[in-house]
């Protein structure tokens, strides 16, 4: 029996707020769905009206952070829309926002599964060739100018000097 109270209570009092009445200075124009308040209220000196934003769980607006509110809510307090957007808008684009998501992740997926294809067909391209490369070292011993082994072993490479240009 307490819980349809409240939400009489709450839509009374949403009501109230959404009012344009004559003695009211302000009116809430909306709710986005993360709960915060967008108000309006003329401006008392003419011109277009002033709108602001009562964050639900951050009532210091020295705390504001711009990515917490929906890009429609933004377009609106910056007067580039002229209507407030509707809950229906706000549901649509987070349905917009999970759609790009999942192709985006399937995307992902796509071209790992394509590089592994791709870095398999080289393999295979490849190991024919050092099968050849193989069997021709094997008969040659080519003349190397790199330096061979280590301590006792050592041996230094070929060195030829070439003229310097002056």
């Amino acid at each position: 029996m307490q819980r349809p109270t409240t939400s009489l209570l709450k839509r009374l009092t949403q009501g109230y707020k959404a009012s344009r009445f004559p003695w009211k200075k302000h009116v809430l124009v909306g709710i986005d769905l993360d709960g915060n308040e967008y108000w309006e209220m003329p401006n008392p000196l003419g011109g277009r009206e002033k709108r602001w934003v009562e964050m639900r769980e951050e009532p210091d607006y020295a705390n504001f952070r711009q990515d917490q509110i929906p890009v429609q809510w933004q377009s609106w307090l910056r007067h580039t829309r002229f209507e407030a957007p509707t809950i229906q808008d706000l549901i649509a684009d987070e349905r917009r926002k999970a759609l790009i998501q999942e192709r985006a992740h399937r995307l992902d997926i796509e071209w790992q599964q394509r590089k592994l294809e791709l870095a398999q067909q080289k393999v295979q391209q490849e190991m024919p060739q050092l099968a050849e490369v193989k069997d021709d070292d094997e008969g040659k011993q080519p003349k190397t100018s790199q330096p061979k082994g280590q301590g006792d072993s050592f041996q230094p490479g070929e060195w030829s000097p070439s003229s310097s240009r002056r």
